[in-house]
Parts: C-alpha cells; structure tokens; sequence
C-alpha cells in the first residue's frame, strides 16, 4: 500500500495587534486547498494552524480575542511559519524578542518564514533579512528603510521570495503570498483553482499601483516645506530649481541638500510625483481623456506623460483607469 503524503505543516502567528483577517484569511485558503484536493480525489496537503508564543490570548488592533492560538513545545518543528501584518502595535511587535527569537529558532530546524505587510518588520528584527531583499507596505517603506539600512527594500513589489524566507507588500498580500506558497508546495494547478474559488487575482507583482504619495511634512524645516506648498500650487505649471529655490529663499544647492532630507526627494522629482498623484485622481473620477489630463497636470506632452506615468505606478494611464476608476 502507498503511503500517504505527509502535510506541511503550516503554522500562523498571532501577535497583539495583529490584523485579523491577516491571521484568518491564510488559514482559509489553506483549508480551501485541501477542501479542493479532497475533491479531486487527493490526499489534503497542509495543516495549518494559529499559534502564539505568550501564554497570554493575543488580540487584534481591533480587540478581536485570537484565544484558539495554542502554544507550541519548545521542540516543535513547522515547515512554514507565516508573520501578519500589524497595526497600532508595530514598536511592541518589532520589540518582542520572544517571537523574533521563535522565528530564528524555527528557520534554524528548517523553516520558511513568511511575513506580511508590517509582519516584515519583525521578520527584520530577528535578523533573518540581514543582506536580503524584501518589501513590505509601501506607506511603510521610508519607517522600514530607516529601521534596517541593512535589508535592501523593494516597495513596488508585491512578493519578495528567497525560497527560506518570504516577504508580501500590503495587509492583503497575504492572499498573494499564500496561493504562491500553494503553488510552490502542493501544484501550481491547486493554487490557480484556489484562486478562482476565492476571486482573487493570481500573479499580481507590484503594489506600486496602489501607492499614494503621502509627502512628509512633519519635518521642522519651515523653508522646505514653503517650497512644498507652492510646488503644489503650481504643479500644472512650468517649473525650475531656480523658482522654488526662490521662494524658499535659499541657493539652489542649499535647497537641494536641505529638500531632499526633508522629503526624500528633490524638488523637480516632488514636483513630477505630484503631477501623478493628481493624474491618477482625475483617473479614476472624471472621464477626462488622457491627453486633457495631461495638460491638466502640466505635461504639453501625452507621450511623456504616458512614460512618466508608468514609471511611477507601474501601470499605463489607460490601465490604471481601467482597474481604479470609481465611476
């Protein structure tokens, strides 16, 4: 008689503050994995379960208590281990050294260990990304990249994987993450049917699409951000260095140094990244043509419009609207 195959054996942490459908919904599409195997005559390929490693019921950033998380034994061995987005508790999450230690100590025995979204920010911690790339939300990139210089961040993708080590983007990459690892661990076929029952795109590769440009302004430089606020002002308009360096009144070297610690960016860059945040407002609520909104944001030329636009969401206008638009 053939033996049966054996599982993998799939555990999901909770941690206080956890996003729970990020806890939850992976256990779903696993248990739909199964359920569908099952109905093709074949053997169930995961067991999945929620564990915690405090004693304690961790909770949800919304209060839900995840009381069904078991503890494991000191011995225990998974062969996955998957880290969900947090919210409201990130610096108790990143500080807990019980569970960065857990996740070293079960990569160590064999494990691939997954995080989602904010997940990555303890997944660092613990040193497992140390001289790897990953990614995590893009609203959180700049947080992460100052966190840990030493982890090569790729905010426009969606999922990172280095075969031992995992990183998907935003809360709900989770879906993502997991039909990949359906893919990798049982068939690429079980992923696609699971991604059909469950209407969820498959292949997604960027998040960049979803990215809004939140500029900082919390900054403390009160000529940095004068020059902000006219470059807002005045983005459908010809712009230069020399213009906004007047009106923060600095030399344009003092500006470009000072503009890019304040924000990231220089002046021209914030400019363009402006144009198509506004861009793809009018994308997605006017029926303006793409050449009206090209005007409209400051660009005498469509073509270049298109490119810049695409080089920033990773989508052209056209498409961008088609999957956006709110109308």
């Amino acid at each position: 008689m053939r033996a049966e195959p054996s599982k993998t054996h799939i555990a999901v942490l909770a941690l206080e503050g956890c996003v729970a459908s990020s806890v939850t919904g992976p256990l779903d599409v696993f248990a739909m994995a199964n359920l569908l195997s099952r109905q093709q005559g074949r053997a169930e390929p995961f067991q999945a379960e929620l564990v915690s490693v405090h004693p304690r019921a961790p909770h949800s950033f919304h209060g839900l208590a995840l009381s069904s998380a078991r503890v494991p034994g000191p011995a225990e061995r998974f062969d996955v281990v998957l880290v969900p987005a947090v919210v409201g508790h990130l610096e108790g999450s990143v500080a807990d050294r019980c569970a960065a230690d857990w996740l070293v100590t079960q990569h160590t025995r064999g494990a691939k260990v997954a995080a989602v979204c904010a997940g990555a920010f303890l997944l660092a911690s613990s040193g497992l990304l140390e001289g790897r790339e990953a990614t995590t939300h893009w609203g959180l990139a700049r947080a992460f990249e100052a966190r840990f210089p030493r982890v090569t961040l790729k905010p426009e993708l969606l999922l990172v994987d280095h075969g031992d080590v995992l990183t998907a983007g935003g809360i709900t990459a989770y879906l993502d993450l997991c039909l990949h690892l359906v893919a990798r661990l049982a068939s690429p076929e079980l992923a696609a049917l699971c991604a059909k029952m469950l209407l969820v795109e498959p292949g997604r590769r960027f998040q960049a699409p979803y990215a809004v440009h939140a500029a900082p302004r919390e900054h403390g430089d009160t000529a940095v951000l004068r020059a902000q606020e006219w470059l807002e002002e005045h983005l459908s308009e010809p712009v230069s260095l020399a213009d906004v360096a007047r009106v923060a009144s600095l030399g344009a070297r003092t500006l470009l140094r000072r503009f890019r610690k304040a924000t990231g960016d220089t002046p021209l860059d914030y400019v363009q990244r402006l144009r198509v945040e506004a861009a793809r407002r009018l994308l997605e609520t006017t029926p303006r043509t793409v050449e009206d909104i090209s005007q409209a944001v400051g660009y005498a030329d469509p073509t270049s419009f298109r490119r810049r636009f695409k080089a920033r969401t990773g989508l052209t206008p056209d498409a961008y609207r088609r999957r956006f638009a709110l109308r």
